[in-house]
């Protein structure tokens, strides 16, 4: 089945906004409650959103930590990642060339989403966005949105991520399951087995899937 949409995670994916991320949390925890949180502390609340993690962080004043965060997570996104990984807007340019859907399914709340869109360049770049959940990581959920607006069957999509949950989510989906282990905070490369069907190290390795992988072929040959 020739693939005719592609799904990208954020952090970690399309930019390397995961360490700046962190940092902003542990700024907003020490700010409310005096306690430095350590990096493993940290991402150990990963996967709600960052409402979610806030709330576990300080419990009950949501409406202080989270606009407290944003304030800082836009202040270090514009001090440390203005741009995407390098290779990410060739390959995003190639898949519309292709005429292939692009979006973004990323765990992160909306409005920390929405400052990365705007900051990195990729607003014009992506179809859809659909964002984390306050309860709990539920990507497979939001793949079932994208997929509904696009009118398009499981299998004719890819999900592109850095982590195992992000692999087996899209497995789950019945997504093609692509990992995307080029930067340094990805964890895919620890897993001993892993069930993605191509994990690429690199950038370049990926734009050359894009280009003369099998998986396009066809689609791209009925729509040129």
């Amino acid at each position: 089945m020739p693939l005719q949409g592609i799904l990208f995670d954020l952090d970690g994916t399309l930019a390397n906004t995961l360490p700046f991320c962190i940092q902003a949390y542990q700024l907003t925890a020490q700010h409310f409650t005096g306690k430095f949180l350590t990096e493993n502390e940290v991402t150990s609340l990963f996967g709600p959103s960052d409402e979610g993690v806030l709330e576990q962080m300080v419990p009950g004043r949501l409406a202080e930590t989270l606009p407290y965060f944003l304030d800082l997570y836009q202040q270090l996104h514009l001090l440390e990642c203005k741009t995407p990984f390098p290779g990410v807007m060739k390959a995003l340019a190639l898949l519309r060339v292709k005429g292939i859907y692009t979006a973004i399914v990323t765990g992160k709340g909306y409005y920390s989403a929405v400052i990365s869109l705007r900051i990195l360049g990729l607003s014009d770049w992506i179809d859809i966005m659909e964002t984390g959940f306050p309860d709990r990581a539920d990507k497979p959920r939001c793949f079932r949105k994208v997929l509904e607006r696009w009118g398009m069957r499981p299998e004719q999509a890819a999900y592109v991520g850095d982590t195992p949950y992000d692999i087996q989510a899209s497995i789950e989906s019945g997504l093609l399951p692509i990992g995307a282990a080029w930067a340094q905070s990805s964890t895919l490369l620890k897993e001993t087995h892993s069930q993605a069907y191509k994990i690429f190290t690199e950038i370049d390795s990926f734009i050359h899937w894009i280009e003369f992988g099998k998986e396009f072929a066809f689609y791209c040959a009925a729509n040129s």
